[in-house]
């Protein structure tokens, strides 16, 4: 597979049911990084992930050992309404490994990776972007959509992100959405900015993912958070009413800024894949595709997710959008 990624849509013909019946995620990710689905020129190849184990509405992924860090992603579905998650640099069974991120001292269960508000078989909207090495994932869980795009979406991701420390082997993370609860006021951190670097996140409200190694390699996985420039609110991304106005009046484009994960205080181990920030609140419709932005190489793709932040129930107020490359490898 190539390291450009692909989108994929709920809506693209021979696209799997998302609902809230146990199995139903695992289902969706079985096709997503491995199988693909569709048929003649509508077909979707998957990503490039390959299945290690599978149980009873249990999978185990890994991500390229090639290219990535080949680290494996345990998905446990058995449940209801959300998923527990994990990562790990080595298995030897589908219950067994090395490196848990998050840890068990930090989640005894794992990240919870919600798919439905309710416990029903009725479909979920969703869009996935991703490559061999990493995925986001964008859930409706309400399938309320509003006049701005999609007001109950929540975002989720796991993989290798862009490390700054040459031959990284566990910058492998995997989103949180803050909490361990399914209540409909629940916040979903994943996608969220710090307002500025000098941040540590020290409890679940304030952690937005996990990460499988400090850049020493010291084993224990690490609460992380995430920054971009000009993000003012620890809300998620493009969403501050005090942002400029869009198009810039200066160069009469867009001003936009890296995703930035942050280990530690002051201590950014890399940038999240192809993902950027509006320093403007909203400035396109959801799922828009920009080309050619000043900045980027020519013939550039970049796409306008919407996804709602730090509440599971759809609220304008905390809608935020991010720009993901589609042309480039990641």
């Amino acid at each position: 597979m190539s390291l450009t990624p692909t989108v994929y849509k709920s809506s693209d013909p021979g696209a799997p049911l998302l609902s809230g019946d146990p199995g139903a995620l695992v289902a969706l990710l079985d096709l997503l990084l491995v199988d693909g689905y569709g048929s003649g020129a509508n077909r979707k190849a998957g990503m490039g992930w390959t299945k290690a184990f599978t149980g009873t509405n249990v999978r185990v992924y890994r991500n390229s050992v090639l290219n990535g860090t080949g680290y494996y992603l345990r998905v446990d579905d058995t449940a209801q309404r959300s998923a527990l998650v994990r990562g790990y640099s080595a298995m030897t069974d589908i219950d067994t490994g090395t490196d848990a991120t998050p840890s068990v001292a930090l989640k005894a269960a794992g990240s919870r990776w919600e798919k439905s508000f309710v416990a029903s078989s009725e479909g979920r909207a969703w869009v996935a972007v991703g490559n061999e090495k990493f995925f986001y994932l964008f859930i409706d869980t309400y399938n309320a959509f509003s006049s701005y795009g999609a007001a109950s979406v929540h975002p989720h991701y796991a993989g290798d992100i862009s490390s700054l420390k040459p031959g990284d082997r566990h910058n492998f993370v995997v989103s949180y959405k803050g909490s361990d609860t399914e209540a409909s006021n629940s916040i979903s951190n994943g996608l969220r900015s710090v307002s500025t670097m000098n941040s540590t996140p020290s409890s679940d409200s304030t952690t937005f993912c996990f990460l499988a190694r400090n850049a020493q390699g010291v084993p224990g996985s690490l609460r992380c958070n995430l920054y971009s420039d000009g993000q003012t609110l620890t809300r998620g991304f493009g969403m501050d009413n005090n942002f400029p106005p869009y198009p810039y009046p200066v160069n009469n484009g867009l001003l936009y800024a890296p995703v930035v994960l942050l280990e530690a205080a002051m201590m950014p181990r890399g940038f999240m894949p192809g993902l950027y920030a509006p320093l403007h609140r909203r400035p396109f419709p959801d799922m828009s595709v920009l080309r050619d932005v000043a900045g980027f190489a020519p013939g550039t793709e970049l796409l306008a997710k919407m996804y709602q932040s730090e509440q599971m129930a759809p609220n304008e107020s905390y809608l935020g959008q991010v720009l993901i490359d589609i042309s480039s490898e990641w």
